[in-house]
């Protein structure tokens, strides 16, 4: 069974991403198994599997990312991680925030979102209601919502007297959050260097304008990520736009893993292949906005 909701969280917030799935299942009917919070028993990651491979699939598959945003969380790498690659590939997100942070303390990914906040009853009611709504689940009775959210803001006025009367953690500055990582083996800076310098010729017919012109396989990766987030095939008439994604750009991009071939049905893989962004890629896009966001 696929997972449903994500829950995007500090570690160190155990208690508090438990009151929330606790929640979760008092609102609305759903399976242990559809909803993943790595820090709650019952919905962890399973033994022995790949963490990183396991969350970056989950991430593309699942309906909604939650994203628990507290002080720990805004300074996590891992959960920044998990935010900036959900909106990188234009997934749902709903974030909720602890006391002990405020909106101009959203994240990159996040910066000007609307986010309810776990202290309003009104904000909880409406996020129950838009998550069902959003994953299908069947809704509770009214009475057993009620008294569910006022136990979760019960539990997040402890966790806020607590969290408040400590000193913070030290905030992360601007350099060290977006830290540079390695995607397929090389620096983040050496691979986007690398595509830079990949030049390639845009047809007048797939341009829409009156010359063809000269760009690079990095722009036009970086301005055509969604459509390799759902799919470019190789089957598009020889002049298309999707061709020339695929050939000139996917193509170029599959060395790098930035790409990779989709699994496809036996009687489809007859007759043509598709190219899918990559969780590589994923996290390429997803540090190239991250950089932009941090330097606007």
């Amino acid at each position: 069974m696929s997972i449903k909701i994500f829950i995007s969280h500090a570690a160190a917030d155990e208690k508090l991403a438990t009151a929330l799935v606790d929640c979760i299942f008092s609102c609305m009917v759903l399976d242990d198994d559809e909803v993943r919070c790595t820090s709650v028993p019952g919905h962890k990651l399973p033994i022995g599997g790949d963490a990183a491979t396991i969350l970056r699939d989950e991430l593309g598959e699942t309906s909604v990312v939650v994203g628990l945003l507290t002080r720990n969380a805004i300074v996590s790498s891992w959960v920044l991680f998990e935010l900036g690659s959900t909106w990188g590939a234009q997934k749902k997100i709903q974030p909720l925030l602890a006391d002990d942070i405020d909106y101009n303390d959203l994240p990159g990914p996040l910066s000007g979102s609307h986010a309810g906040k776990l202290a309003d009853k009104n904000d909880l009611t409406q996020f129950f209601g838009e998550l069902s709504s959003t994953v299908g689940a069947k809704p509770r009775s009214p009475a057993k919502t009620e008294a569910a959210i006022s136990k979760l803001i019960k539990e997040n006025a402890a966790y806020s007297k607590i969290s408040l009367s400590s000193k913070a953690p030290e905030k992360l500055s601007s350099k060290s959050r977006i830290s540079e990582p390695t995607i397929s083996g090389m620096k983040y800076s050496e691979l986007k260097q690398i595509l830079s310098n990949d030049k390639l010729t845009v047809p007048a017919t797939i341009s829409g304008s009156d010359d063809e012109y000269e760009t690079d396989v990095l722009s036009v990766f970086l301005n055509n990520h969604t459509a390799f987030s759902n799919g470019v095939q190789s089957n598009y008439d020889s002049d298309s736009a999707g061709a020339f994604l695929y050939n000139n750009v996917g193509l170029r991009l599959m060395p790098y893993d930035l790409v990779k071939f989709d699994k496809l049905p036996a009687a489809q893989a007859r007759y043509f292949k598709r190219l899918i962004l990559s969780p590589n890629g994923q996290k390429f896009v997803s540090h190239y906005n991250r950089v932009k966001n941090a330097d606007n």
